[in-house]
């Protein structure tokens, strides 16, 4: 068996399915399928953190040409939107986005002597959140937020067989 075959297979199935319920169409599918020329596992490999004791490696998963990275991103496109005007004020898009919400902050008068300001660093981030726990959360995200079952033409349903995909 090749894991890179059974994924692209995993992949087309899903899409031809989607197709099949009206929820994508043929030429949304074709242009979510990866092409062949490039395509590879995902992979990992760790970036050094020098600046920690016994230099531990930052855990890296390179999946750009991988079959579901399209899907990802598809899937991106939907859901962001919708979770951006839910948590926009308490979501920094980039270090611009921090500077102008700071300014806001200050000229509403709410930056003072007394301000403080907190960093956290939080150890294992990502790879501490169990994989069943996201799905979830993603699920109650979806139901809280769709509008008659659905985020567009996806069901909460269709949503969720895409994430496991993307995840698996």
């Amino acid at each position: 068996r090749c894991p890179l075959a059974d994924n692209l297979h995993a992949v087309q199935t899903l899409f031809d399915y989607l197709v099949t319920k009206k929820v994508l169409t043929k030429k949304q599918s074709n242009q979510l399928i990866p092409k062949l020329n490039n395509l590879e596992l995902g992979h990992y490999h760790g970036i050094p953190k020098p600046h920690k004791p016994e230099t531990p490696l930052r855990p890296i998963v390179a999946s750009i040409h991988a079959p579901a990275t399209l899907a990802s991103k598809f899937l991106n496109d939907i859901l962001a939107p919708i979770y951006l005007k839910v948590n926009r004020k308490y979501t920094f898009i980039n270090d611009i986005d921090v500077i102008r919400q700071l300014e806001k902050y200050a000229a509403d008068g709410y930056l003072t002597s007394r301000t403080k300001f907190i960093t956290i660093d939080v150890e294992n981030l990502y790879t501490m959140i169990p994989r069943d726990g996201a799905l979830t959360a993603l699920a109650r995200f979806c139901v809280k937020y769709c509008y008659q079952g659905k985020i567009g033409t996806f069901t909460i349903d269709h949503i969720m067989k895409m994430a496991r995909l993307i995840l698996d």
